[in-house]
């Protein structure tokens, strides 16, 4: 029952003298709710279980040493069994947090115990296939039940198992990068949810970044990486991979761009190294082409400006001066943020207005910083930047509540 509906419909009833002031007070009393019900039946239930179990295993954990191998095993698989079936039976129920925890905590239970068990009977790791196997239990519980915490889980264990295959074996895990795209990747192009296909895309990125760290490739094949997930956006059917697609892949092009302007303007050229030409030119051409001809094949495609933002400049500062190719980059920024106001502003399109916001802002930021961070004093600078960043950042706000205020919040 909502409280203030009824106390909104009750106000009539006094008023029409059916019921008195106190009377409403009392039947509003009499049906609290049920949202706020809801919230804190649901919060207690999943912190008593998380804090039941965290007894559980430091118990466990501190008396290890005393406990009979065997005895290990099964009390552990009692545990884990217990957290299943004792969530599955309130999911029954239709207690869907405390089922949905319970059944969480089985599969936290089992990652432990196959380290314990590991420790116990001396089993040497040389890769990451605990978090494959571990992944297994979150990834039956995802598609049965299709809850976003099986799908957090799944995301953390799949990642953090390549940062640990990273830290501890300097190596990178094919098997989990399979096990992310075919799970993860699987579950939102069936059930395409935004929350989850943003941090599909996030993933996605971070996997190839590690890819591109850990096997020692130039750092420019991730800006690849950026472009072809753009171009990527533009040939998928599915709205909300478009939409994460794009925006995360002009991200990486722009922070490339912002990285490159700072690297070639302040010097840096001796520690900048280019990618290999002969696998480099032709993936980026072949990525172009596939761009060039969805835009030319759908004119319902972003305009030809965004992709500005992905031409190879950097190649230029082996034949002209570095700081004329990295100034290069600071006009390509300040344009692509423009154009990509002035489309938010003409499409009434509050997210683009916004990220065109932050990009020109942060484009003004850098190239501030880099003119007068040499020569002016650091109090001044500070003091002038910050009224300079609020001036035009009050300016830009103001248009975009001029465009908005007719149209509503368009294209959210």
């Amino acid at each position: 029952m909502n409280q203030k509906w009824m106390r909104h419909e009750g106000r009539k009833w006094v008023e029409e003298k059916i019921i008195t002031p106190d009377q409403l007070d009392l039947i509003v009393a009499r049906y609290p709710d049920s949202k706020e019900i809801k919230k804190s039946t649901g919060i207690l239930p999943v912190l008593a279980s998380i804090l039941i179990a965290l007894g559980i295993l430091s118990f466990i954990a501190s008396n290890w040493s005393d406990i009979p191998p065997l005895a290990r095993l099964g009390l552990l698989i009692l545990i884990m069994i217990s957290f299943y079936l004792t969530g599955d039976k309130y999911l029954k129920k239709g207690n869907e947090t405390l089922g949905t925890s319970l059944n969480l905590l089985g599969i936290v239970t089992f990652g432990a115990s196959i380290i314990l068990l590991g420790q116990t009977f001396h089993l040497t790791a040389t890769d990451a296939r605990l978090f494959v196997f571990w992944s297994l239990p979150a990834l039956f519980y995802l598609f049965r039940d299709r809850h976003k915490l099986y799908f957090l889980l799944l995301a953390v264990l799949t990642i953090g198992g390549q940062l640990y295959s990273m830290g501890e074996f300097d190596t990178f895990s094919y098997l989990l990068l399979a096990v992310f795209l075919i799970s993860i990747g699987g579950f939102v192009y069936l059930y395409p949810r935004t929350l989850e296909t943003w941090l599909f895309t996030i993933g996605l990125s971070i996997q190839a970044f590690l890819l591109v760290i850990i096997e020692d490739l130039n750092l420019l094949w991730f800006f690849l990486f950026g472009f072809a997930l753009y171009t990527a956006s533009m040939w998928i059917n599915k709205t909300l991979f478009k939409q994460s697609f794009k925006r995360m892949g002009s991200l990486i092009g722009f922070a490339y761009a912002y990285g490159l302007y700072f690297t070639l303007t302040n010097e840096f050229l001796s520690d900048f190294e280019f990618p290999n030409t002969a696998f480099y030119l032709p993936a980026l051409i072949i990525i172009f082409a596939l761009a060039i001809l969805r835009e030319r094949k759908d004119s319902f495609n972003p305009p030809m400006w965004e992709l500005m933002i992905f031409v190879p400049y950097f190649y230029l500062a082996k034949v002209a001066d570095p700081l004329l190719t990295g100034l290069l980059y600071l006009v390509v920024m300040f344009a692509y943020s423009g154009f990509m106001l002035a489309e938010g502003y003409r499409k009434e399109n509050r997210s683009q207005i916004n990220f065109g916001i932050v990009l020109f802002l942060l484009v003004c930021l850098m190239g501030y910083f880099n003119l007068a961070w040499a020569f002016m004093p650091k109090s001044v600078f500070f003091l002038i930047g910050g009224i300079l960043l609020f001036i035009l950042n009050g300016f830009l706000q103001r248009k975009k509540k001029q465009i908005l205020k007719n149209g509503g919040p368009h294209h959210e």
